[in-house]
């Protein structure tokens, strides 16, 4: 365990002032970066140790697949997929697997997205399927394939569903994230009126006000573009901040997916911050059931104090505008997820042993501290944002250990 806790402990980033929230491994590359400083750990490792997560890259086996088309694949996460199944677009990361036999619970042939390297798989997220029911034989059909390939199956980021399923088969599950889940017309009702959120919430929430008077003052002002309206001068101007933003971080960064903002153009909405006409942050929305998942929110370099908290919070005013119109029939209710963040610490869950459990937790606490992982979650509290646990699952006899946590961790590298 050296190797980690070293590689991960003791870093600070030179480059507190980029626009970046700070490493995440369970979320966009992209960040809300409003939370500015953080723990970066530097390419490297640190003093004494065996461990370079830099060094090499996971050695990927090409496993055979069913193709799948991504327009299909992208239509089946907008109506039926969650917040983490998104991040199966990226294709050059993320595989999709189908069973080969019908699952007589799904009306539809099930999809698992998942990562594999140096012979593990990890499922990423829950698979996509029409209804519970197909859980249990849709993740057991996902495992029979793995272990037929000779590989070791791993999920992460998957529901509370889910992990009851691999339970009771069996399987050992920690929680370690949280999908964050934030209410526009809450968010509204803390903003526009006296309201502070919960007890332990009202200082965030009076930074938050105090981010959003900074942003007016310096004249930010953010609106909708729409698909028709992004033309080729708009796209080049926001492709230039996103390459700005991204050359002005510093260290190792750790994510599920990187910041491609046209990848899915034909689901995707988007929130452009300007001052002064020029661009200086972009807000990427997706759609997923009768929910939205923000995908990416970024300020670029040099932006005004405020900008990403005026990107999001406009976002969320309009996304509960529109709801509260007559063409929705509703009452401005809508839920939208700043989908996954690192939680404060590992929990134990289900069949999870005492000293496998300290030896774990232990890696959590130094990986999550040395690189700066719950920055974020730290960030999305300002919008009073409900932290929904969700968990890691491995087969208990083999467990998951040092090799299969570098081999995850080198796979979400950027």
């Amino acid at each position: 365990m050296h190797r980690l806790v070293n590689a991960f402990k003791g870093h600070k980033s030179k480059d507190s002032g980029a626009a970046s929230s700070g490493a995440s491994v369970t979320s966009e590359e992209s960040s809300e970066s409003a939370s500015k400083s953080s723990n970066r750990v530097p390419n490297g490792t640190g003093t004494g140790s065996n461990f370079h997560l830099t060094d090499s890259a996971p050695q990927m086996h090409g496993i055979p697949e069913g193709a799948m088309d991504p327009a299909e694949l992208a239509d089946l996460i907008a109506t039926h997929g969650n917040s983490t199944s998104t991040a199966w677009l990226e294709r050059e990361r993320y595989r999709t697997w189908r069973p080969a036999e019908p699952i007589s619970q799904s009306a539809f042939a099930p999809v698992q997205g998942y990562l594999e390297a140096n012979g593990w798989v990890f499922g990423w997220g829950s698979p996509i399927v029409p209804d519970n029911a197909a859980l249990k034989p849709t993740a057991e059909a996902f495992v029979g394939w793995a272990h037929q390939l000779e590989m070791r199956p791993v999920y992460c980021c998957v529901d509370s569903a889910l992990e009851e399923v691999l339970a009771g088969m069996g399987w050992s599950t920690v929680s370690c994230i949280n999908e964050d889940v934030v209410d526009p017309e809450h968010v509204m009702e803390l903003t526009e009126g006296g309201g502070e959120g919960g007890s332990s919430a009202g200082s965030m929430v009076k930074d938050l006000k105090k981010n959003l008077r900074r942003a007016e003052k310096a004249n930010v002002d953010v609106g909708e573009v729409r698909r028709e309206g992004m033309g080729d001068a708009v796209k080049r101007e926001l492709e230039s901040g996103i390459e700005a933003w991204k050359e002005a971080r510093s260290g190792l960064q750790l994510a599920a997916t990187s910041f491609d903002p046209w990848l899915d153009f034909e689901h995707r909405r988007y929130w452009v911050a300007r001052v002064d006409g020029k661009a200086v942050g972009v807000l990427v929305l997706t759609p997923v059931q009768d929910s939205f998942v923000i995908k990416n929110a970024v300020s670029f370099p040099k932006a005004p104090k405020g900008t990403s908290e005026a990107l999001i919070h406009t976002a969320l005013k309009d996304l509960r505008d529109e709801h509260s119109s007559g063409d929705h029939d509703g009452d401005g209710n809508v839920s939208v997820t700043f989908s996954i963040s690192a939680a404060d610490d590992l929990k134990p869950t289900k069949n999870v042993s005492g000293w496998k459990f300290t030896w774990l937790n232990k890696t959590y606490s130094n990986v999550s501290q040395g690189a700066g992982l719950l920055n974020r979650s730290d960030f999305r509290s300002k919008f009073d944002s409900t932290r929904e646990p969700m968990f890691v699952c491995y087969p208990t006899e083999d467990g998951f250990g040092l090799d299969g946590i570098e081999t995850l961790l080198k796979l979400l590298r950027r």
